[in-house]
């Protein structure tokens, strides 16, 4: 985690993991198989010719797709999440936005956000740009 101190106001970076990652594929593919044990006890495919391939998937605005490689959040874009000890407000959020380098801002919490930096930007210096203009507008 990076610290970024300003008298009283506080913003922690910590690096946003991808929870689909490949750290989580042992307990992913438990998780398949024990799902796949209820669905042969209950009998959801009728016609033996149906393949059971396991594929993941994920829910996005456009539709369902497949999981892989090309389509993995964490390997797509570099995110970040800002922890604060202050709220996140409209002013702040848009401060945040419209510093170059942030592609992606989700507010999370009155206290928590995460953002994706371009891959031709210095992350740590968008970051210092941001801690630099949220901590001048809270001035």
């Amino acid at each position: 985690m990076k610290n970024a101190y300003n008298e009283d106001n506080l913003i922690v970076w910590q690096k946003w993991f991808d929870p689909f990652g490949s750290d989580d594929h042992q307990q992913i593919e438990k998780i398949d198989d024990e799902i796949e044990d209820e669905s042969e006890d209950k009998e959801f495919y009728s016609d033996e010719s149906i393949s059971k391939i396991p594929m993941r998937a994920i829910a996005t605005p456009m539709g369902v797709i497949p999981y892989t490689e090309n389509t993995a959040s964490g390997k797509i874009f570099n995110f970040w999440i800002g922890h604060t000890n202050f709220n996140v407000s409209e002013a702040i959020a848009t401060i945040i936005e419209n510093t170059d380098g942030v592609e992606i801002l989700d507010i999370f919490t009155r206290y928590r956000f995460r953002i994706a930096i371009g891959k031709s930007f210095d992350s740590s210096k968008v970051m210092k740009e941001i801690n630099d203009n949220v901590y001048h507008f809270l001035e």
